[in-house]
């Protein structure tokens, strides 16, 4: 493929403010980003992360990059405007972009002939918080690194594309593959582009070589909802956004353990009229850790608590007439870290984001001999010290509220 001109500039602008050369730092367990761990295009992401061209998506913290979310088109302003080092330019004649923060960017988008605008052929608005397709993503791409014309005919799913030419020229520069592996003949030109996916074009397109991450020192290998015979859902989730950490206890030491009592906890939540599991994560007995209700869906109770907000951890045990094993209480404080990562909590004192069910309604639950461990600051002690060594990594299909 013959590189751009705009591209060729890029690189040479580069060279001009290199240094020497230095044995570069070895990245860090788990990488720039506490979310992205479990991806297939972690390394494009730390790519674009170490040229400048992502900063993450919860500022100020920065910690967390949302693959999974859809671009804007906003956001590809400011990936393209960084990636290419966009110079300053004129306000462009968009109606729509004077209150957004990526209106310089867009500007810059549009004084490069990259951007056209949203609603031809007036095109006097842009839609920044739009969300961009993958056959839009093809075109700002084309664009973008003025990539020459392709004469295939790859993907089965484009012929009706507006968008058809600007995909085969991505194919033709190796910047797509497809978008259903390993066959890849679609590409899915209507389906929104995600953020993981955005950092793969933008890694292929201008040539950065994906980073390799090492693993974080805990791996929680959760067992999914379809391995333990959970039904499906019942009704409409709620979304939430997660606040604080909640431990429980199961309450019953009664008939089979495992999977089969998971199953019968179930099919009572069902009963309630719950539209699920009321916990988004259950820590068995066995020492594994099985998926739940999906985290960002708010839990259930029979107790007089609002659960909105709280990340619910469940312990398979009754801990008034047991006690939790090691494992149990490892896993739980694994969990615990892994929440705090997640979703910006701090770990400041005991009760404070980590509580049992007692502290919020008038119950035994999560039992006395697990309570002592929350009360006593012990698994949030052993929470934080998991994040100085380097934080958890949780396997399990993030799987969004219906």
């Amino acid at each position: 493929m013959r590189p751009s001109f705009r591209l060729i500039a890029f690189i040479v602008l580069l060279g001009l403010y290199a240094v020497p050369a230095t044995a570069a730092p070895e990245p860090t367990p788990g990488g720039t980003f506490v979310d992205d761990d479990s991806t297939v295009h972690q390394g494009a992401i730390e790519a674009i992360a170490d040229a400048g061209i992502t900063r993450g998506c919860n500022p100020p913290l920065n910690t967390r990059f949302c693959p999974a979310a859809p671009v804007t088109r906003g956001q590809m302003a400011a990936f393209l405007s960084r990636a290419l080092g966009l110079q300053p330019a004129p306000p462009a004649n968009f109606r729509d972009t004077e209150d957004t923060i990526f209106a310089i960017d867009i500007d810059r988008l549009a004084a490069a002939s990259i951007t056209r605008g949203c609603n031809p052929p007036v095109n006097d608005r842009y839609c920044p918080s739009g969300l961009v397709t993958r056959g839009q993503m093809a075109a700002f791409l084309t664009r973008a690194l003025q990539l020459p014309a392709a004469s295939t005919d790859t993907f089965e799913d484009d012929d009706a594309s507006l968008f058809e030419m600007d995909i085969e020229k991505l194919h033709a520069a190796g910047i797509t593959r497809g978008c259903n592996p390993p066959v890849n003949d679609r590409f899915c030109p209507t389906r929104p582009v995600t953020r993981a996916e955005m950092a793969a074009f933008l890694a292929r397109g201008l040539g950065l070589a994906e980073i390799s991450i090492p693993p974080r020192p805990y791996i929680i290998d959760v067992v999914p909802r379809a391995d333990w015979g959970a039904a499906e859902p019942r009704g409409t989730f709620t979304p939430h956004i997660i606040d604080r950490i909640t431990i429980h206890h199961a309450g019953d030491l009664a008939g089979p353990i495992g999977p089969p009592q998971f199953r019968s906890w179930q099919g009572w939540h069902h009963y309630l009229g719950w539209p699920d599991l009321a916990y988004h994560f259950i820590v068995g007995r066995d020492g594994k850790v099985y998926e739940g209700r999906p985290y960002n869906a708010v839990g259930d109770t029979a107790t007089a608590y609002d659960p909105t907000g709280h990340f619910l951890v469940v312990v398979e045990g009754n801990f008034d007439e047991d006690t939790p094993t090691t494992t149990q209480l490892e896993l739980t404080a694994q969990l615990v870290a892994w929440a705090a990562m997640q979703f910006d909590i701090p770990l400041a004192s005991s009760l404070e984001s980590v509580s049992g069910h007692r502290d919020h309604a008038a119950t035994s639950c999560p039992g006395d001999s697990l309570y002592a461990h929350i009360h006593d600051g012990s698994i949030n002690s052993r929470a934080r010290a998991i994040l100085d060594a380097g934080g958890v990594t949780l396997n399990v299909p993030f799987r969004n509220v219906p």
